[in-house]
């Protein structure tokens, strides 16, 4: 059977004793398990356009910003390629990458330089 398209604003929620599934579509489709929310939603404003946005997603949005700029710093230095056959070298080579993004941290809060993350790698090399 195929599911007829989702309309923007609209929650589709299950739930599974304490877990709820809910899948919301904004301008693309966005899926979320949580032990934590349930499918209430808030009004909130976004350019002068009210909308019900699901809790979980606020909450997401609101506390996911540090993930979202490791992801971003470290794009343009990836060590991986993304059809490696060896799913360990792939893992190993992707902690070394954040191992050497937080030591670029460290490195800039103890000495006080504001150097690049590029010359610092070129640097550490």
């Amino acid at each position: 059977m195929k599911d007829k398209k989702q309309e923007q604003g609209e929650i589709i929620a299950r739930h599974s004793g304490p877990v709820t599934f809910l899948k919301w579509r904004d301008k693309r489709n966005a899926t979320k398990v949580s032990t934590y929310h349930s499918a209430d939603t808030q009004r909130v404003s976004n350019k002068g356009k009210e909308t019900d946005k699901p809790l979980c997603v606020i909450d997401y949005n609101h506390n996911m910003g540090g993930v979202d700029s490791k992801e971003q710093l470290l794009h343009m230095y990836m060590v991986e390629r993304k059809k490696m056959s060896k799913w360990y070298l792939k893992l190993f080579k992707r902690l070394l990458n954040a191992t050497v993004l937080n030591s670029f941290f460290v490195y800039r809060q103890v000495t006080g330089r504001n150097i690049q993350q590029f010359s610092y790698r070129i640097e550490l090399v």
